[in-house]
Order: structure tokens, then C-alpha cells, then sequence
């Protein structure tokens, strides 16, 4: 129809006599036509292909937003599986300590977590209990949280891989011992993380307890009387290895020794519980924590946990949290114990 029409165009316009002064105006808007017709198939096709790349353009992007998507899938399909790992490295939700009740609550910020604890047996005296808090989130927190769980099950039950110097006669390491043999082996350096951790042997025949601390929150035991008191012989955090030249003291880390009573209740946290904050602001912190057990402290350890879990989430009206928040609680009930 287009080239028709331009023949047409093109006929008319050679039948036309330029000479006669009547033609020339005809012939003018004959041709000013023809170039308008030429410029529309330009723009008409410049058009055409303008739609046809976009369409082309609109159907890459959706191809590749459909692959990020997949990607996305998988990549949230592994965290998940990789959050079930970590999980199963806790402990279970009822832990056969003998002579003891324990209870516990964890709440990852994310879906994994930089908290990780464990109370374990080491012989048939003997249990220990750890409690470590990575900085940072996600998945380099979590990975460093399965590294040195991998390293501590090593002192979970016999102990024959362990070299013998780093263990003393009756075959358990201290926690002192155990905090210099994580200092080497998870150097800042090497991981470009630093973790705290509380490190504990309990003696269950007769409540000899034997603690450290590195850098964590001290953890604290509210006696049968109603008394609190807090177990703050410890150390630094652990990774900074270097510290120990610049101090130039052989020993880095204090052990502390008490004896757990009948009634007696222990408490071990990471700070995320004590970091929790309203929306104004205002964090829960330690007074308002102690407080807490203080008014819960005539309850089993269980419902302790339980409750004091709950009021700290009204606090932050359920939000969710900047920090994985762990609490674990320790009742000795040995009746015997000397």
C-alpha cells in the first residue's frame, strides 16, 4: 500500500506542468505530502523496532528474574537444611543430667544463629556445659558456632585423640585448658571472628563446680535461700591470641571453683538477651533481668526459663531480635551432696 501510494505520488506529480503558476502550489503540497508519508514509514519502523527489542528486553529480564528466583529457592533451600544442622548441634529439649533439671530456650536473630551451647557427659561424675556467642550473624557466625562444636565433642565422652599433655590426670580438661586450646586453634586472624564463651565441669556426686569465663556475661546461680551470686572469674574474648604476649602473663584466663547446694539454681545467657530493646529504645539490660529471676526464683527451673523468656519478648513487643538470645537453666537436687 506504501509503495502504491508513492507511485501514485510520484505520477501526479509528472503530470503537472511546473510552468503554469497554478501547478507549482499543487506540486509543493504534493511533495511536502510525499516527505511527510517517508517520514512516518521511518518513524513507523524505528518504532517497530523500538517494540521489538523491548519485547525481546522484557522477555530476557523475565527469564533471568525467573532463574534468580530458582536461585533464590535454593539458596534459601540450603539455609534452611544448614539451620537443621545447627540445630541438631544443641541439645536436646530434655537433658538426662543426673541429679539435675535443665531447661532451656533459644531464639536465633536470624535463620542461623552465632549462640551455640551443649551440656554433655564426660565421665560418670562428670558433666560439662559450654555456652559461646560468635559476633556477627548468619551463616560466618554459624559456621565458626559448628567449627568449634565439631572440636569440642573430641572432650564428649573417651578422650583418646586429645594429647596428653593438654589433659590432667583424671583425663578432663579445665576450662581454662579447654579456653587455650580454642584460643590456637580459632585465632581473630585465621576467622576474622572473636567469640566469648562460658566453659563449666560439674561434678554431679557432690556439686563441685569448676567455671571460666572468656569475655561472656557472667553467669549466675540464685541459692536456695534466695541469695544471688555471680561467677565472674574469667578472662577476655577469645581470638585476640596476641593479647597474651602484649600481657606477658602466663595465664590468661582465671578459673573460679563453688559448690553447688541442693535448690540451688544456675543460669548461663548470651547478651542478646540483655540487648533486647523496645522500639524507643530502651534495652532490657541486666537490672531488669536480675529482677526477673529474682521474682521467678521460687519456681522450677523450667518454668523459670519458660517465664522469663516470655516476659523478655513482651518487653520488645515480640519483635524480632537484633541478637540470638539463649538462656539456659541448671537445677542441682543431689540430696547427698557434701
Amino acid at each position: 500500500m506504501q509503495m502504491n501510494l508513492e507511485k501514485l505520488l510520484r505520477e501526479q506529480i509528472d503530470k503537472l506542468n511546473p510552468r503554469h503558476s497554478e501547478n507549482r502550489e499543487l506540486i509543493r503540497q504534493l511533495l511536502d505530502y510525499w516527505a511527510n508519508l517517508k517520514d512516518y514509514e521511518i518513524n513507523n519502523r524505528l518504532l517497530q523496532d523500538l517494540v521489538s527489542k523491548y519485547a525481546l528486553s522484557e522477555k530476557k529480564l523475565k527469564n533471568l528474574n525467573q532463574q534468580l528466583i530458582e536461585k533464590q529457592q535454593h539458596i534459601d533451600a540450603d539455609l534452611a537444611a544448614a539451620a537443621q544442622i545447627q540445630k541438631s548441634l544443641l541439645p536436646r529439649i530434655s537433658i538426662p543430667v543426673e541429679n539435675c533439671q535443665v531447661a532451656w530456650n533459644f531464639k536465633p536473630c536470624d535463620l542461623m544463629g552465632g549462640d551455640i551451647f551443649n551440656v554433655f557427659r564426660l565421665d560418670m561424675d562428670h558433666w560439662g556445659l559450654y555456652m559461646m556467642d560468635v559476633s556477627g550473624h548468619g551463616v560466618p557466625a554459624a559456621m565458626i558456632t559448628v567449627s568449634v562444636s565439631q572440636f569440642l565433642q573430641q572432650f564428649i565422652g573417651q578422650r583418646q585423640n586429645i594429647a596428653p599433655e593438654c589433659l590432667p590426670q583424671n583425663g578432663i580438661a579445665s576450662p581454662r585448658e579447654i579456653f587455650d586450646l580454642l584460643e590456637r586453634e580459632f585465632p581473630f586472624e585465621r576467622f576474622k571472628n572473636f567469640f566469648t564463651i562460658t566453659y563449666m565441669v560439674l561434678n554431679v556426686r557432690n556439686g563441685n563446680l569448676i567455671y571460666s569465663n572468656a569475655g561472656h556475661p557472667y553467669p549466675i546461680i540464685i541459692r536456695e535461700n534466695g541469695t544471688f551470686e555471680l561467677l565472674m572469674k574469667g578472662g577476655p574474648i577469645l581470638g585476640f591470641v596476641d593479647f597474651q604476649r602484649l600481657s606477658k602473663k602466663e595465664k590468661r584466663f582465671k578459673e573460679g571453683q563453688v559448690q553447688l547446694k541442693p535448690g540451688d539454681k544456675l543460669f548461663v545467657y548470651t547478651d542478646g538477651i540483655i540487648e533486647y530493646e523496645q522500639g524507643d529504645g530502651r534495652f532490657y539490660g541486666t537490672d531488669r533481668f536480675y529482677n526477673d529471676l529474682d521474682c521467678l526464683k521460687e519456681k522450677s527451673v523450667k518454668n523459670i526459663v519458660r517465664k522469663a523468656f516470655d516476659n523478655l519478648m513482651a518487653f520488645g513487643g515480640n519483635a524480632k531480635p537484633p541478637d540470638d538470645i539463649t538462656l539456659l537453666g541448671l537445677e542441682y537436687n543431689h540430696s547427698s551432696a557434701a
